[in-house]
């Protein structure tokens, strides 16, 4: 332990004359080793598809849980419910497809350095749905409460639809591996 009045360890404490520290050149992407963990890899023709294939399936399953949803509270709970369901998962479904475009727009610009995909319109685009859902729910809220409460439960279609994704894919991996 040291104190004010013992020494210190000169190899651990620089002194006012010691060299200030070398700072290590920013490194370059494209001296990156082509490695899945460290680098840009390549993505295959096949990789695409099945890509494209899921954001299909949760398209689909977004839009059935929805229909589902609504046509088992029409009855006991009311039709105002059921169509604010219904509402909020066709904006849901929108508000997925925007998502899913805006992603591959951002992997697009960062990927390809000459991309005519400006930053700016992928941004607005992310506000214009935001804006969006909020213009609809102050329109639904103004007319009924209930249809609201359907309407919040419609927008969380996606997410029912991604939780039957991922277990559609743990199937079917246990499916290919046995």
């Amino acid at each position: 332990m040291t104190g004010p009045d013992q020494p210190t360890d000169p190899s651990t404490h620089p002194g006012p004359d010691a060299p200030a520290a070398e700072t290590a050149p920013e490194p370059n992407p494209e001296d990156w080793p082509e490695s899945p963990e460290l680098g840009w890899v390549e993505i295959s023709a096949q990789e695409m598809v099945a890509y494209a294939a899921t954001v299909q399936r949760i398209e689909r399953m977004t839009v059935a849980a929805g229909a589902i949803c609504a046509a088992a509270v029409a009855w006991p709970l009311g039709w105002p419910l059921a169509v604010g369901i219904l509402i909020g998962t066709l904006l849901g479904w929108i508000n997925f497809r925007w998502l899913a475009a805006s992603v591959n727009a951002i992997g697009g610009r960062i990927v390809n350095a000459k991309s005519r995909e400006r930053g700016g319109a992928v941004v607005a685009r992310g506000i214009g749905r935001t804006f969006l859902i909020a213009l609809v729910a102050y329109v639904i809220f103004t007319c009924s409460v209930r249809a609201l409460v359907g309407f919040l439960a419609g927008l969380a279609m996606p997410v029912v639809a991604v939780m039957g994704e991922a277990v559609y894919e743990f199937v079917a991996s246990n499916r290919r591996s046995s």
